[in-house]
């Protein structure tokens, strides 16, 4: 009970307080922005009067987000706002493009170094910075559309991406809620070098680190941003100490910022990626619009947890629902453990799924008030309908296994223990659907939402999901939110989706003697280079920010010692919880086989060209729930009420395709103790099983609204 009055009294601070944020200062008098593209002029400051381009879309509203875009070193604004035009549109924004000419800022110093310091040196007073100018051009901007902003977004790119970068760290910004440094060619690094390569010398002591690390900058990288021949790349001892291109340089930024940092102060800093985008505004736009909207679309989940405490509070109130909870108990001693065994021996790898799925169909028109139907890939439905309107929920639970249909699934029992391969992974999730639906049943329990029990085909290895993607696929699936049960920890909440994308990678050639034909172009080698190539880009990109990885698997081809191979391959794996990072990876990859067999191919000197296959063995998508999605305090809330201390994770199930999808999913353990998953050894262990069920039938409750149909005794 004291956690929950922390909550709630918390929660009530957290909107008491957002009353008390000043308001902004608005300038006295100002004319009316028009709708559409237009360009006004500012001299609101201590500084020169500055062309503004700017784009308001027609729905603008008071509320409407205000981007302040910086642009370029050809000092074009309204190019700038014109390429933003089409975004500012689909998202509802205000988009503002102070323009500094040369004729005013003649220098690098004078624009993208904020004109701390002059040519010699000197400080400079702070109301002449470049920097001065964004606080009150803001304030201009909320009176000329008679808004209520209370904060801004800021992006730059290229030259504009530096004066973002320093922006953070040396203005004046306290409404600043957003910056974003698209494909900056060099930075000032936090670090005690001299200026304007580091925060010491001339500007030493203008930096507050502390302060500069809590501000929101996302450093936004094109992934083809690599070209080290560009006229506009600045290449010097300095510059290089910080990369070679674009894209490395970035990456040093960031590394150098964790290192200042350290282990005492926050940084809220990170990295984001333009998959196959090289220096290009245009391009690189889009990718910045999350990083610009997150902190005005965030919103706290603190009063959605002090919610779904209340709710569960209330749900477990009801002794009809106590009721439900002790069918499950009884059920689990031997009606669940029968269903369990004749399950498990079905044998049902990916794409024969069909038996198993038979008998499962059959057990759940058993149980009774489903509407139950196998749908064209193999899928399991079984709908509980609802007694009102609102997308249905699904809860799901594979039907597949990892092993081939010879492997001897006999299941061995002996007390609790029952060791079969599949037996946990996933025949046991199958039973805890079976346990929620026949609890439900049997007490009456009706719904609002409709509630799909469904048991899906190819979650495991070639099957990519595709029972998923099926249902997923169909335009009025009228799903609204996902429980798959997949997992053996009770604790373990999977909340975030690990994605992955997997290919065989072929590169074919003439072949030849090793000796007699050596100039011809040589597969082995063309994959080495590939790899190398690979593996120099995408190491900066899974140093550090959220989990990424790469593995090289597999390596084929070749015929003898002295024989040039007209074939060599290899199989790889990428996975990530962010979607961005991921593509990224992808993008790396693609483009290293690309230079790469351009680069053999030029090379070569006798024979014909070298060939290049890339072939998908499959692909998961990354995703995650948002931070106000109910399910997953609701889940949280059902768990910690069974004892449970529930513990978020990332993972690859079923609830990937729905969280990408931007579903709210989760899986949830299927109840007992699994060990073994993926093995012929594999065992369950029949302790506590009724958590899994009941936590299931709780969030599914929770989620699916019990009706006013349903027994009310308490």
């Amino acid at each position: 009970m004291s956690l929950t009055i922390t909550y709630r009294a918390a929660a009530a601070f957290v909107l008491l307080g957002a009353s008390f944020v000043a308001a902004p200062v608005m300038a006295k008098d100002c004319a009316p922005l028009s709708a559409g593209s237009s360009q006004i002029v500012f001299s609101g400051w201590s500084g020169p009067k500055l062309p503004v381009f700017v784009h308001k879309p027609q729905t603008a509203g008071a509320d409407s987000r205000i981007v302040f875009v910086m642009h370029g070193v050809q000092r074009d604004g309204d190019r700038y706002r014109d390429e933003w035009r089409d975004l500012a549109e689909k998202h509802n924004l205000i988009v503002v493009v102070p323009t500094f000419g040369r004729k005013d800022f003649p220098t690098t110093g004078s624009y993208n170094l904020g004109n701390i310091v002059d040519e010699k040196g000197r400080k400079t007073p702070k109301a002449k910075w470049s920097f001065s100018a964004i606080e009150p051009l803001f304030d201009d901007i909320v009176c000329r559309v008679s808004g209520d902003q209370r904060g801004y977004a800021l992006y730059g790119h290229s030259a504009g991406g530096q004066f973002v970068h320093r922006y953070v760290a040396f203005a004046d910004a306290p409404r600043m809620e957003a910056a974003v440094a698209a494909n900056s060619g060099w930075y000032t690094m936090p670090d005690n070098g001299a200026f304007p390569y580091g925060w010491g010398g001339d500007v030493a002591g203008l930096v507050a680190p502390a302060k500069a690390f809590q501000r929101p900058l996302t450093i936004l990288l094109g992934t083809e941003d690599i070209d080290r021949n560009d006229p506009n790349l600045r290449i010097n001892e300095e510059a290089d100490k910080q990369g070679q291109t674009r894209f490395d340089r970035g990456h040093g930024f960031l590394a150098a910022a964790h290192k200042q940092a350290g282990a005492v102060r926050p940084l809220n800093w990170k990295i984001a990626y333009a998959p196959e985008v090289g220096h290009d505004n245009g391009q690189m736009a889009p990718f910045a619009i999350p990083h610009l909207l997150g902190a005005a679309a965030s919103a706290p989940s603190l009063q959605v947890a002090v919610k779904a405490e209340a709710a569960l509070e209330e749900l477990r109130s009801r002794k009809v629902v106590t009721a439900a909870m002790a069918t499950i108990v009884e059920l689990e001693s031997d009606w669940a453990i029968q269903r369990l065994i004749e399950l498990t021996e079905i044998p049902a790898p990916p794409f024969e799924e069909e038996k198993r799925g038979l008998a499962f169909a059959r057990m759940l028109r058993e149980i009774g008030g489903l509407e139950v139907r196998i749908d064209a890939v193999g899928n399991v439905i079984a709908r509980r309908k609802g007694t009102g309107a609102g997308p249905a929920l699904m809860l799901a639970a594979h039907l597949d296994t990892v092993f081939a249909k010879d492997v001897d699934v006999t299941v061995k029992r002996d007390g609790d223990r029952f060791t079969a391969p599949g037996i946990g992974d996933n025949s046991r999730g199958l039973v805890s659907l079976l346990l929620v639906a026949r609890a439900l049943e049997r007490h009456g329990i009706s719904t609002e939402r409709d509630i799909l029990l469904v048991g899906t085909v190819g979650e495991e290895g070639t099957g990519d999901l595709r029972g998923m993607r099926h249902i997923f696929a169909q335009p009025d699936h009228g799903i609204g939110s996902v429980i798959a049960i997949d997992g053996g920890e009770m604790g373990r909440l999977i909340d975030t989706a690990v994605g992955s994308n997997r290919y065989r990678v072929k590169f074919t050639g003439p072949g030849g003697h090793s000796y007699g034909a050596f100039g011809t172009v040589n597969p082995h080698h063309a994959t080495a280079r590939a790899i190398a190539r690979f593996l120099d880009r995408a190491e900066p990109v899974t140093a550090s920010g959220t989990k990424a990885t790469y593995s090289v698997a597999l390596l084929e081809g070749g015929l003898g010692i002295n024989v040039i191979p007209t074939d060599s391959a290899f199989e790889i794996d990428l996975r990530s919880s962010d979607a961005n990072r991921l593509a990224a990876l992808d993008a790396i990859l693609r483009s290293a086989i690309g230079t790469t067999l351009a680069s053999e191919n030029a090379g070569k000197k006798q024979g014909g060209l070298l060939a290049a296959e890339i072939r998908d063995l499959g692909k998961r998508p990354a995703g995650t729930n948002a931070a106000a999605a109910p399910l997953v305090s609701n889940a949280e809330a059902a768990l910690s009420s069974l004892g449970v201390e529930p513990s978020r994770n990332a993972s690859s199930t079923d609830a990937n395709l729905s969280m990408s999808l931007g579903i709210p999913s989760i899986t949830i353990s299927r109840g007992g103790i699994s060990e073994r998953s993926h093995s012929n050894d594999e065992y369950w262990i029949a302790k506590d099983p009724h958590l899994g069920p009941q936590a299931a039938l709780l969030i599914s409750l929770l989620e699916a609204t019990v009706s006013n149909d349903s027994p009310f005794a308490r």
